[in-house]
């Protein structure tokens, strides 16, 4: 069982273990989880739009993550994918919703290796409610060394699949 603890070179581990983080859902041929919820009550037009919440979007608190442009590639698979199901970004100011994400990094030390894997969250909320409607995770192991193209193609392979079923279908109507 890998369990944190102080290792001698811990500062090297730990900025390796960061590096991997910047490369944000680096590898393909690991395992990307999704999930995700929504509210029934809510209804989904077929085609809508949005805009990002700046104000509740969160990346860890490290500025390594903004040289790696990991706000930046987050929106632009988002977009594409929204984009993709009907879903447009508003060039207006105007929109149906607020989009936001909280991307969260979780790191394992052990003797042998370390672990470390990302949790990205999308929140979907109602713009005139404030209520969120639907909700998507993505989570995956991260590794090292993927270009920012590599990590757009694996992003958007994932947001792909989180959004396989949206907008949500509704029964009765």
């Amino acid at each position: 069982m890998l369990r944190r603890r102080s290792l001698p070179g811990f500062a090297f581990w730990s900025s390796l273990a960061l590096a991997g983080h910047l490369s944000l859902l680096g590898c393909a041929s690991d395992p990307i989880d999704v999930s995700t919820t929504f509210d029934p009550l809510s209804r989904f037009p077929a085609q809508a739009t949005y805009l990002w919440d700046d104000a509740a979007s969160k990346l860890p608190d490290d500025p390594r993550i903004n040289q790696m442009d990991t706000d930046s590639v987050i929106r632009e698979a988002a977009n594409a994918e929204f984009a993709a199901r009907g879903y447009q970004l508003s060039t207006s100011g105007a929109a149906h919703y607020r989009l936001s994400y909280d991307l969260v990094l979780h790191t394992w030390y052990g003797p042998d290796n370390s672990s470390s894997q990302g949790s990205l969250s999308l929140w979907l909320a109602d713009a005139a409610t404030q209520r969120r409607v639907w909700m998507g995770y993505v989570r995956a192991e991260i590794h090292v060394g993927l270009s920012r193209e590599e990590r757009l193609a694996r992003l958007r392979g994932a947001m792909a699949r989180l959004l396989e079923k949206f907008p949500p279908a509704q029964r009765g109507g």
